[in-house]
């Protein structure tokens, strides 16, 4: 028998690397690496610069998903509640949820989903106002 892939080990090395932009070129820190809570199975990675919070995380229980979410931060520190990708996605016209989809499969699909929200991201940043609403 083979040996069993680690996802969040992949995820997070995936995620960073497709990511890496975000440090690169948009002006966040290098990302924060958490694990989720105790009895959760998956991985978050969390990019800050001084007016927006970008988490991106992967879950692996029982309906495997990759999500990443993005937070104003306020002049004084404070980070609001923001919106999830697909969301700030359609309402700045980027195009369709579907181009940022969440649900995971397998370890392919797992993959595919970091490089669809990296490429959704790419595409929104440049979009969002100085202060996203909130939902």
């Amino acid at each position: 028998m083979g040996q069993r892939p680690n996802l969040p080990e992949e995820f997070r090395s995936e995620a960073r690397a497709a990511f890496a932009f975000l440090v690169e070129s948009e002006g966040f820190a290098e990302p924060e690496d958490d694990d989720l809570r105790p009895g959760f199975y998956g991985s978050e990675l969390t990019y800050c610069r001084a007016d927006l919070e970008v988490s991106l995380g992967f879950h692996g229980g029982h309906e495997p998903q990759v999500w990443t979410h993005l937070s104003p931060i306020t002049p004084d520190g404070a980070r609001g509640w923001g919106a999830s990708l697909d969301d700030l996605y359609v309402a700045a016209g980027c195009g369709p949820a579907q181009d940022v989809p969440i649900t995971v499969h397998n370890r392919r699909t797992l993959l595919m989903r970091v490089h669809q929200h990296a490429e959704g991201l790419r595409r929104l940043l440049p979009r969002l106002p100085a202060r996203f609403p909130e939902r």
